[in-house]
């Protein structure tokens, strides 16, 4: 009885064997005969400046301003070890990982960078080769985004059969993202024009300031920082000034920033100390434009101040700065802001 039950189970055994190898050799043998590639494309029109409308989608920290994901899981933005130094143009990357249905795993690089005109994202998140493709096309109501997907399953028998509800499951995010693309974009302030002049510093700039080399990150503590220990060292020499905060960038590149924080004075006989040194601007002819607004617009004025530049064929003599006319201190609305850059010329 014992070896009848036994010859049982492993005629069982096989039969299920069979069963499942027949199961297989169907499944692989369909498979044969469903398409390989996915293309999926969808388009819109967003009434904004391509340059502003490029950039949304160019940096990928502003992912988050209207991608599906965010609103999905908003952690996965929420951390520097997921988005690479620097977030964007060619090279730049983005890694996730989410237990929340719809994000699930993955990351993107930027393959190609084409200002204004063209993205390509290359994207892994186990489904064989995934190339995401953007253009940017100027239309009479604003600029055109076409936002397409393509998908190369190889001989993957499982991705090609995911293939076939593919667009079922991509097709509403990719709506959804360019909709919020649009809505973020169409709500940003227009590029503004840039008035930029010429003339002549009619005597020196003295000033006290701290030079620091920093990252990109660090930017935003560091003229506060600076300025409050410059402010409590003029304090201890009961020194007061009337002159505006003002900062040199002396180098600037993806991975560091020389930056020199200063305060305008009058007195050219101040002596600093470890920290803070006296250092001037030597009278000279300079070109600037004023900025009006939040600070995240100023590279909008320097562009019109570089392209003034370059059609008048002006010769560039030392690092550019910034001129705080407007205190956020005191003025608390960024639209009421106002800075003047200049730039140093023969």
């Amino acid at each position: 009885m014992e070896e009848f039950n036994r010859l049982n189970n492993m005629n069982l055994l096989k039969r299920i064997s069979i069963v499942i190898l027949v199961f297989v050799l169907i499944f692989v043998g369909v498979s044969l005969f469903l398409p390989s590639t996915f293309f999926l494309e969808r388009k819109i029109v967003i009434d904004a400046d391509k340059e502003q409308v490029f950039k949304q989608v160019n940096d990928l920290e502003n992912w988050k301003n209207w991608s599906s994901r965010a609103l999905k899981d908003p952690s996965i933005y929420g951390s520097d070890k997921n988005i690479s130094q620097p977030s964007f143009g060619l090279g730049a990357s983005f890694g996730w990982n989410s237990d929340i249905s719809g994000v699930g795993s993955g990351s993107m690089e930027i393959t190609e960078s084409i200002k204004n005109e063209r993205i390509k994202n290359s994207i892994d998140f186990g489904m064989g080769n995934v190339d995401a493709v953007w253009a940017f096309k100027d239309v009479e109501s604003g600029v055109e985004v076409t936002w397409s997907l393509a998908v190369d399953f190889g001989f993957s028998p499982f991705s090609k059969f995911f293939g076939l509800f593919m667009e079922n499951q991509v097709a509403p995010d990719y709506e959804l993202d360019l909709k919020r693309l649009k809505t973020f974009s169409e709500d940003l302030p227009r590029i503004h024009k840039v008035d930029v002049e010429e003339k002549s510093l009619k005597k020196d700039i003295w000033f006290l300031s701290i030079r620091d080399t920093v990252s990109k990150r660090e930017m935003n503590n560091v003229h506060g920082k600076n300025y409050s220990e410059i402010n409590q060292f003029m304090n201890q020499i009961d020194l007061t000034t009337q002159y505006p905060l003002m900062v040199i960038y002396h180098f600037w590149s993806d991975d560091k920033i020389d930056i020199e924080v200063g305060v305008p004075i009058n007195d050219s006989s101040i002596v600093g100390n470890e920290r803070i040194k006296l250092n001037r601007i030597k009278k000279t002819s300079v070109v600037f434009a004023t900025h009006y607004g939040s600070y995240e617009r100023l590279p909008e004025t320097y562009f019109g101040i570089n392209e003034w530049m370059r059609k008048n064929e002006v010769v560039i003599t030392g690092p550019p700065w910034e001129s705080y006319v407007t205190d956020p201190a005191s003025e608390p609305n960024p639209d009421n802001w106002e800075t003047v850059v200049y730039f140093p010329i023969e």
